[in-house]
């Protein structure tokens, strides 16, 4: 006998659909209409805009040279980082000593560093007499430069990388090697080897993102001559004639090769889990010995030097030395002082925006009837895959897109926040995706049957246990959208430039001492944002889903809890 279905289950499944469809929408709108409607300009030449203006014609051979130096200096890039990301990976997770946790943090303060910020202080250490027109200053002004700043970039991820495949190789697995393999070497030799998977996943994933930084390129590598095709891109699409279709199939090189190693990555990914199979008991770290801790902290400070230290020295004693310096007020003009408020005002909005963005999509597993996890999944892999896409791609893909008669939304602060959370979309899924995964649906369930409501399991379960993690993933995704530069160099409204294109063009007009003092004090207002944020939502939104006694109010939350 059937049974007809229950109606509130209807209305609950329906919902889901609802949801989900607008979730759907939505990326769709953010990333397939305007990549897809972009990336066929070459095909469809009359979708570009502005075609009365023509075509420019690039020089012969630029394209094919901007292609030839991009594979070759990312190459470069990702050999050169793979031996200290795993040398910061093993000392991460195999060693114990006194300065782990700065090492751990001067990574992660690298991986937040921009990359254009970076290499102006570079600029401005070479521009010091003692060093100009010297070896070092031709060498910088070139490919070794170049590949050097794009090195010290991805140091912070190589590490991380290699810190995860470290803890594949658990006890287990040491203890083997040492009763069979007697010989030191010889066991080395296998441990490099099993890493092999590793090694390759951090070359592929260097190659990328060198491939992409828009911030060295459009500094240094503008100012070295070397055309770069993410740079020849944003040319295309800023000089006079514009031309789309030539920035389109330029942009056709950049995702192919993202695919590909993205590809070679995943393949990589798979052969290390079936390398060390079975469950490994977690790696108890050791102490190191004089000899290996030297090395850790020469390895730790030549990362915060290079990194970090020696750049943000640089833009502080040009700033306090430089062009106006003693008339700090004077020296930061309206302009300047609007960039920064511009620019707090498009992150903290794009920042809230992506992170609901993405917890609703990782949502969809912690629903108790499971109907959304696949949908959840899908959408995962939609916005993972827009990873393979840079900043100024999609700030193209945006012109074309929002550039006629429906949805005119190019020239507005709306567009340049939309492409800000979108672009920004997959930093957060990735940040949040462990702590969603920690969660069973059985709370969702038991709360269910205790008859909470939707909104009730939000906020008396999942917001206590998420808190922290959406919090610092906020973080995150605001100081990077904060410095922005690609999207904002192409997408900012007329007579509102963003912080990321003022400091820009105070670097294309050599103002060192106007652009140090703006680089500081933009750095010392978004780390008081992100700190005053981090520190004071948790205390002040954690005692609404608290007793006093601090345990959460809800049975349900206090048992997830324990």
């Amino acid at each position: 006998m059937n049974r007809a279905p229950h109606p509130a289950g209807a209305t609950r499944i329906s919902m889901v659909g609802v949801s989900m469809g607008a979730i759907v929408i939505v990326l769709v709108l953010c990333f397939v209409y305007p990549l897809v409607r972009f990336l066929l300009l070459p095909l469809v030449p009359g979708w570009a805009p502005l075609t009365a203006l023509g075509a420019s014609q690039p020089a012969p051979g630029v394209s094919w040279q901007a292609v030839w130096n991009t594979v070759r200096l990312s190459a470069e890039a990702g050999l050169l980082v793979v031996p200290p990301g795993l040398a910061a990976g093993f000392l991460l997770e195999r060693r114990r000593w006194a300065g782990n946790r700065l090492l751990g943090l001067t990574l992660w303060v690298v991986f937040l560093m921009p990359s254009y910020l970076l290499t102006m202080g570079w600029q401005i250490l070479m521009a010091a007499p003692i060093l100009r027109a010297g070896i070092a200053d031709r060498l910088f002004y070139g490919e070794a430069g170049i590949v050097f700043l794009l090195t010290v970039k991805g140091l912070a991820f190589s590490a991380m990388t290699a810190r995860a495949g470290w803890s594949t190789l658990g006890a287990d697995m040491d203890a083997a090697f040492h009763v069979h393999v007697p010989s030191a070497a010889r066991r080395l030799w296998l441990t490099l080897r099993l890493l092999m998977p590793v090694a390759g996943t951090i070359f592929m994933v260097q190659l990328v993102a060198a491939s992409q930084d828009f911030g060295i390129a459009a500094t240094l590598g503008a100012q070295a001559h070397m055309p770069l095709v993410i740079y020849a891109i944003y040319q295309d699409l800023s000089t006079v004639p514009v031309d789309f279709t030539h920035a389109a199939a330029l942009s056709w090189d950049l995702v192919l090769l993202a695919v590909s190693a993205l590809g070679v990555q995943a393949v990589l990914g798979r052969r290390s889990v079936a390398t060390v199979s079975g469950r490994q008991r977690r790696y108890a770290p050791r102490p190191c010995g004089w000899g290996m801790r030297a090395m850790a902290w020469l390895l730790t400070g030549g990362i915060m030097l290079a990194g970090f230290a020696v750049p943000a020295l640089a833009l502080l004693a040009q700033g306090m030395t430089g062009e106006g310096a003693g008339h700090a007020v004077p020296a930061m003009d309206a302009e300047d002082w609007r960039s920064i408020g511009l620019s707090l005002r498009y992150a903290f909005v794009a920042s809230v925006l992506a992170v609901l963005l993405a917890a609703v999509v990782l949502g969809g597993r912690l629903r108790p009837d499971g109907s959304g996890r696949l949908m959840s999944r899908l959408l995962v892999w939609l916005t993972v895959g827009n990873m393979a896409v840079p900043g100024v791609i999609l700030g193209a893909a945006y012109v074309i897109g929002f550039n006629g008669a429906v949805l005119p939304l190019y020239g507005t602060a709306t567009l340049l926040i939309m492409a800000y959370a979108a672009s920004h979309l997959p930093i957060a899924i990735r940040f949040l995706d462990t702590p969603f995964a920690r969660l069973h649906r059985s709370l969702g369930e038991a709360a269910r049957v205790h008859g909470m409501s939707p909104l009730g399991r939000v906020e008396g379960i999942y917001a206590p246990l998420l808190l922290r993690a959406l919090v610092w993933a906020w973080g995150m995704v605001f100081v990077t959208l904060f410095f922005e530069l690609p999207l904002s160099q192409i997408l900012y409204p007329a007579g509102a430039a963003p912080l990321g294109v003022r400091l820009l063009s105070l670097d294309d007009s050599l103002h060192y001492g106007a652009e140090a003092r703006l680089a500081l004090v933009a750095m010392a207002a978004c780390l008081a944002v992100v700190g005053t944020a981090t520190v004071l939502v948790p205390r002040l939104l954690v005692p609404r889903f608290l007793d006093p006694d601090g345990a959460c109010e809800h049975p349900i939350a206090r048992t997830a809890e324990r």
